[in-house]
């Protein structure tokens, strides 16, 4: 264990908290070592609103999975997502004033300090600065400009900001578990990085996740993100829809949900029952599922409805060939991808993560896209950022160089 590298992932949702511990070997390998959860508590819509209650989640997750792996955690990746995430294009343009006018690492560096170089409010902060391409002489789509010749460089970014208190809650949350060392990372980038592949990036897809309390979304076009967003409504909300029209206690109407909800009328036969538990040691009741289903189709629908809405007003028309991938518990709730499809206007589907090596295959599963893409984005770090290379040649090690003067700026490029 000494030659390796320790890193957790910690998701803390609106219904769950999440980790997972992993090593990093000296040849770079992920390994899974750990992997708890625990039911939320002091989290509504993703964020933070009590303190106390969050820390003693954490700390329990954290012990646990600290006492699986056998190792001791310092410092921890965590997902930030909810309404509270937004993500704003900019620019940043600069002159090539070299006499050659061979493009630097230098100048990529100043092209990012100017497009971040804008009025923040204070209430809001940044938590990556996303590249999503350059421009030479306003030639478009480069996406590694170094040792080009040209005028002016152009560096086209997206900057996705956060709620500067509940960044801080989170942290102050963390510390007090003992965690001294955390880095805040979009959710959306987490699930991306372990459900979607590169093609699909480059083609353009849609990708949601489904949660508890909260619905985020990340829309990739040719390789890179161009939007983020979410709304505060999710699975949860449901359930207390369910809870209300059913006149039922929560844990029943999340059971019914589970085993027998759907949000497709379509898909629902007219004949079709269900059963519905009763409390009090009541006999259980028969309904039509078409009744259950005009119950939840109506919510889902309108957290398709909201995203949609929100991205038709932030990008241009496009296409998508990547369609809809759904992620997060919500994502299970059966009929989820025909209504998503209709509303969408294009294919969708169910993302799962990515199965790495010493990870259970019971885990292979929609809910654990973020936690599990948190720690594949912290291996991926620490792995770039060892400069673990053989035999490289002159061009390779100017790459090198200049990633990792860009990642001394803007630490969250991944």
């Amino acid at each position: 264990m000494a030659s390796e590298k320790i890193m957790m992932g910690l998701d803390i949702g609106s219904s769950w908290v999440r980790a997972v511990v992993g090593s990093l070997n000296k040849d770079g390998q992920l390994m899974v070592d750990s992997i708890c959860e625990r039911p939320s508590e002091g989290v509504r819509s993703g964020v933070v609103v009590n303190v106390e209650q969050t820390l003693k989640t954490i700390a329990s997750v954290i012990q646990e999975a600290e006492l699986q792996a056998g190792v001791e955690v310092q410092s921890v990746i965590t997902g930030v997502g909810g309404a509270s995430v937004a993500g704003t294009q900019s620019q940043g343009v600069v002159g090539i004033n070299t006499k050659d006018l061979e493009i630097s690492s230098n100048d990529i560096y100043h092209s990012l300090e100017v497009a971040r170089a804008f009025e923040l409010p204070v209430d809001r902060e940044i938590l990556h600065t996303l590249v999503q391409d350059f421009s030479v002489d306003g030639k478009s789509g480069i996406k590694d400009p170094v040792d080009m010749t040209g005028h002016r460089l152009e560096s086209k970014v997206l900057i996705v900001t956060g709620s500067a208190s509940n960044c801080s809650n989170t942290r102050k949350a963390l510390q007090r578990a003992g965690i001294n060392q955390s880095r805040l990372v979009l959710s959306s980038l987490a699930d991306a990085e372990v459900v979607l592949s590169s093609d699909e990036k480059e083609m353009g897809t849609i990708l949601i996740n489904l949660g508890g309390s909260t619905a985020n979304m990340i829309v990739y076009q040719n390789g890179s993100p161009y939007y983020v967003g979410g709304v505060d409504l999710g699975s949860g909300s449901v359930t207390n829809d369910i809870a209300y029209m059913l006149n039922k206690p929560k844990m029943v109407a999340e059971q019914v949900k589970v085993e027998s909800g759907s949000c497709y009328i379509p898909n629902v036969q007219a004949d079709e029952k269900i059963i519905i538990p009763q409390v009090g040691g009541l006999p259980a009741i028969q309904m039509p599922k078409s009744e259950l289903c005009k119950i939840i189709e109506p919510r889902m629908a309108e957290i398709f409805s909201m995203l949609k809405k929100d991205l038709d007003s932030k990008l241009p028309p496009s296409t998508y060939g990547g369609g809809v991938v759904l992620v997060g518990g919500g994502s299970l709730l059966s009929g989820v991808t025909d209504l998503a499809s209709e509303i969408f206007r294009m294919q969708a589907r169910i993302g799962f993560p990515e199965a790495l090596p010493g990870l259970d295959r019971s885990y292979i599963n929609p809910k654990y896209t973020t936690v599990l893409g948190l720690l594949k984005t912290e291996a991926r770090k620490a792995g770039s950022s060892t400069g673990r290379v053989g035999k490289k040649d002159k061009r390779a090690s100017k790459s090198e160089g200049f990633f990792g003067k860009v990642a001394g700026f803007f630490k969250t490029i991944i």
